[in-house]
Parts: structure tokens; C-alpha cells; sequence
């Protein structure tokens, strides 16, 4: 039609879900929302009013227009976080974490290109930082450069104690097929920065997905010795020898948990958990071959 532009606007790509959950933890490590309580409660326009006044009163800090423009990022508010991390980098230009915060904008804007060239940037300058490199991982990974992203998430999990960066790298290994890394990944992951449940819990999915049933009973013993509630872990033993078709042994189990569980305060056994559980043991217990739930 006359008049009309014949240029073609493509869709912006949005951010993943995966992507969103680096933007607010790194928010949280920048900010230090765990110990806020306005942002614990989600007011970020009573934080973001506090910040204006302090930059009032010392308008010449760069990392009060750093904090303020993180606020607005959260708050959606692209155009109010671009002028304050200019702010901020015009007060102190070594200030290198804007780049972080400007890439992340231009993520959620769908700008991907823009966004990796400022992240490839920041890198450059601060090579260890495991947000900066999961949040490239994820846009190498979308790219078709799976082993780039992996070499990315390696850094991220080697420079942070954080199980975040591990969990999220043997999720990368396994998709692509690597199943025994990504559970070296986890093990190497507990090694370095101490033993985190949600890493065993892991790497025993990862065992039992993958066919290595033994390998997810051995992992599953060492925690039955350790853990404070072998209940909790005789009754994983029982389902990994149920689908093994080790049934008696499967049996064996379940009465062990269920005696392991009979020791659990009676007033926590009306925890959602514990219920679940509890009905996992006697589903177990009443089945004859031993399969439970």
C-alpha cells in the first residue's frame, strides 16, 4: 500500500526463562537483596526512592547510580536504568560491571547481538565472572555452540561456590549427550566447594536417567550412612532396586525406611514432605514386588 514502509520488523527475541533466573541472581550477589528487607517483600519503588535520596545527598557516587540503575532494570524501566548506568559510568569510567548491567538490558529488550558484544566485552576486563559467563553460556548454547557454552560454564562453576553454576552445567552435558562429564562436573563441583545436597540429589538423576543404576545405589548408600534422615534415602534406594528388578532387596528397603521413618519427631511428620514420604513407604510396603511408587 502507498505510504506504507516495505521494511520487514522482525520480532525480538526474548529472554528465556533460564536467562531471567541469571538476571535476578546476579541482581541479588550486585545488590545484596537477601539483606534488604523492602526488596525481600518485592517494593522496589520504596528501595528505589531511598537510593534517590542517598544520591542526593552524595550525587557525585557511582555506586549509588550503579544500584539505582539495577533497581530500574528490575522494574522494567530500560530507559531510567540505561541514564543512570551512563551516570555512573561517567563518574567512575573504570566502573566495568555497567557493561554486565547494559548487556542484560539489551537481553530483555530482545537485542541479543548488542547483548553478547557487551558481555564479550566485560569478559575481556573481568574474565572470572560466573553470571556474566552464564548468561553467555545460554546465548552460545541458543547459537548452536554447545561446547563454547560448556567452556563459559566451567569458568562460571570453577570461580563460584554457588551449586547454581554446576546444577547448570551438568544440565548442558547431559542435553547434549555428555552424561559421564556431567557428572564429573557435579562430583568436581562438590570437591572444591564442599559437599551441597542438591548436587548429590543431581548426580543420582543423572545416574538413574542414564541407565547407570548402580552408580546412582552407590551414591545413594554413601548418603544413607551420612545423612541425618536415612529414611529419606532408604526409600530412593528402594525405587532404584525396584526399577533394577531387584525386588527383594527393593522390599528389604522399604521396611527399612519405614522403621528409619518411625523415628521422625511426631510433630514433623505433618510436614507436606514427610506425608509424601510417608505414603511412598507404604505404597512400597503393600506392593508385593517391592516397585512403590
Amino acid at each position: 500500500m502507498p505510504g506504507r514502509s516495505s521494511v520487514q520488523i522482525r520480532p525480538r527475541r526474548l529472554p528465556s526463562v533460564d536467562m531471567i533466573r541469571h538476571f535476578i541472581f546476579i541482581a541479588v550477589v550486585l545488590l545484596g537483596f537477601s539483606t534488604h528487607p523492602a526488596i525481600a517483600h518485592g517494593d522496589l519503588h520504596e528501595v528505589i526512592d531511598g537510593v534517590t535520596k542517598a544520591i542526593a545527598d552524595t550525587p557525585d557516587n557511582a555506586a549509588l547510580f550503579l544500584r539505582r540503575a539495577e533497581l530500574y532494570r528490575l522494574h522494567h524501566d530500560w530507559a531510567a536504568a540505561e541514564a543512570d548506568y551512563g551516570h555512573a559510568i561517567r563518574l567512575q569510567p573504570e566502573l566495568s560491571v555497567v557493561k554486565l548491567g547494559l548487556a542484560q538490558v539489551r537481553l530483555a529488550q530482545g537485542r541479543e547481538r548488542a547483548g553478547l558484544q557487551l558481555l564479550d566485552d566485560f569478559l575481556v576486563s573481568t574474565p572470572a565472572h560466573p553470571g556474566a559467563r552464564a548468561l553467555r553460556a545460554d546465548i552460545l548454547e541458543r547459537r548452536g555452540d554447545w561446547q563454547k557454552a560448556d567452556a563459559d560454564l566451567a569458568v562460571a562453576v570453577a570461580s563460584s561456590p554457588e551449586s547454581f553454576y554446576a546444577t547448570k552445567r551438568s544440565e548442558l552435558l547431559e542435553r547434549h549427550g555428555r552424561t559421564d562429564a556431567a557428572v564429573r562436573c557435579l562430583d568436581e563441583a562438590s570437591r572444591r566447594h564442599g559437599r551441597v545436597p542438591v548436587l548429590d540429589q543431581r548426580a543420582i538423576a543423572i545416574e538413574e536417567r542414564a541407565g547407570h543404576i548402580d552408580g546412582a545405589l552407590k551414591r545413594v548408600e554413601d548418603l544413607i550412612a551420612k545423612e541425618p534422615r536415612p529414611d529419606v534415602w532408604l526409600a530412593r534406594k528402594a525405587q532404584l532396586l525396584a526399577k533394577s528388578g531387584r525386588m527383594a532387596e527393593a522390599q528389604a528397603a522399604w521396611q527399612e525406611a519405614g522403621a528409619a521413618f518411625a523415628k521422625v519427631p511426631a510433630n514433623m511428620r505433618g510436614m507436606a514432605a514427610n506425608c509424601k514420604l510417608a505414603a511412598e513407604i507404604r505404597a512400597g510396603l503393600e506392593t508385593k514386588n517391592g516397585g512403590g511408587q
